[in-house]
């Protein structure tokens, strides 16, 4: 019988690709199904010129085949292309035995799968069209505080050791009457990005019924779960065993994943540079 790994030359590789509204991840996989190398960036609106950059990490003649999630734009050239979450599901299924839910939190959007006690998909729960509640809105709020990314904001938030302020995360504008009220009230700025990181995580929980659904464990992935400050508060709401993403690249594995699965000879393709590509 010939399998996918016999198929695919030892030295090959296939190689994953998810851009999403703010961010690009790359992960190729070899003929073993093992990852080999993974590279996460934000875009900054340049696609091109950020995935340029990153790709000079890779070698373009040893990748055979390209899989991108649907969310990828049609300037990358793909052998195929996979639904998003049917991506971060079959990267969430490899890495661990038996997930109860997946918690997808990005740059715009945030959803829910969850899985029933068989480990079959049972259901998606996602939020309205408005960012509050991503990571695009950590990146507003961190610029409104003079800080340079949602990252410096979450190393903040994990330096406080006291208090909160309250801070509506449920809405961009009241979350700038907040923050100036908290500043007046003399909260310190790590007080103050902790109060907007549990805002945030809050307004996950309570949008997607996350302390009441029966899925556990849950992994969590997408931009925001690279966001410590966030986890913790989630985890500290929910009172559930949440398992971050280790990899930050869930849904560029799942394409490779998917596309190792489904390969025949037909599909591969040779690269002689990104200008291929």
């Amino acid at each position: 019988m010939t399998t996918n790994r016999s198929r695919m030359e030892a030295h090959s590789l296939l190689l994953g690709i998810d851009i999403g509204s703010v961010s690009i991840s790359l992960a190729a996989i070899d003929s073993e199904r093992d990852v080999c190398q993974t590279a996460y960036q934000f875009h900054h609106g340049d696609i091109a010129g950020a995935f340029r950059k990153m790709m000079a990490a890779f070698d373009p003649g040893q990748i055979c085949g390209i899989a991108a999630t649907s969310s990828t734009p049609s300037m990358i050239k793909a052998t195929r292309h996979y639904d998003n979450r049917v991506a971060i599901m079959a990267a969430a299924q490899k890495f661990h035995h038996h997930p109860g839910g997946i918690l997808i939190v990005g740059g715009q959007a945030f959803g829910l799968i969850g899985f029933n006690e068989q480990g079959r998909y049972r259901s998606f729960r996602t939020n309205s069209s408005c960012a509050t509640g991503t990571g695009s809105f950590l990146d507003q709020q961190a610029r409104r505080l003079n800080l340079q990314s949602a990252e410096a904001l979450s190393k903040k938030a994990l330096d406080n050791g006291g208090s909160i302020p309250k801070i509506a995360a449920r809405c961009a504008v009241f979350a700038k009457t907040d923050l100036v009220h908290a500043q007046q009230e003399g909260y310190t700025l790590e007080q103050i990005c902790d109060g907007l990181c549990y805002g945030l995580a809050k307004n996950i929980v309570d949008r997607l019924a996350l302390d009441r659904d029966p899925f556990t464990p849950i992994i969590f992935t997408g931009g925001v779960s690279r966001n410590r400050a966030v986890v913790q508060h989630i985890k500290s709401i929910t009172q559930k065993e949440i398992i971050v993403d280790p990899t930050g690249v869930y849904g560029a594995l799942g394409t490779g994943f998917l596309l190792f699965d489904e390969w025949r000879e037909s599909d591969t393709v040779g690269f002689r540079s990104v200008n291929d590509m």
